[in-house]
């Protein structure tokens, strides 16, 4: 009986692969930048497929993504930034992607980044753009992450991390620390 339990929660969670998960992963890079109560709607219809899967309605949503082993949408969207920014790095993108990002014209790097980091003016249209998170997200990352050999190495790295911890934590300073 509990064999049978845990292999229709194996199959529920294919089923939520499949159907749900990749539907929430489609195009994830633009809902990124949208409202953030689209995002909350995302992260929502997640956290009901996993309490279907899971058969838990007192679990935590945080809880409940370690027990099915998966990022948030949030983190998850982070993460496929930063693979972005890796694209972007060794020229894996097409150029008109690469031209959003200003690289670093100096083989010396003061700050460890490849990526100008841009100044904004406003909030909507600078700080929460890609042309900002994405350099602002590489250059938090340590310089082991930033020089993997391939692509699949790096994504491999960049899947063990939970990125909006770093951009929480930066949140929270003054917004001259922040730029």
């Amino acid at each position: 009986m509990k064999a049978n339990r845990k292999q229709t929660a194996v199959k529920l969670q294919a089923q939520l692969y499949c159907f749900i998960f990749l539907d929430l992963l489609y195009c994830h890079l633009t809902w990124h930048f949208c409202k953030s109560s689209h995002k909350r709607k995302l992260e929502q219809t997640q956290e009901r497929a996993l309490r279907v899967i899971y058969k838990s309605h007192s679990a935590t949503y945080e809880e409940l993504l370690r027990r099915a082993d998966i990022p948030s949408l949030y983190n998850r969207r982070l993460q496929d930034i930063t693979v972005l920014m890796y694209k972007v790095k060794h020229s894996l993108v097409p150029d008109c992607v690469s031209e959003l990002f200003v690289r670093k014209g100096s083989t010396h790097s003061l700050r460890n980044s490849d990526f100008v980091l841009p100044r904004f003016e406003t909030i909507r249209y600078g700080k929460y753009s890609a042309r900002y998170l994405g350099p602002f997200l590489w250059s938090k990352l340590d310089e082991n992450q930033r020089d993997s050999p391939s692509l699949r190495v790096f994504i491999n790295k960049i899947r063990q991390l939970n990125l909006d911890e770093i951009v929480i934590n930066n949140s929270n300073c003054c917004n001259l620390c922040s730029q």
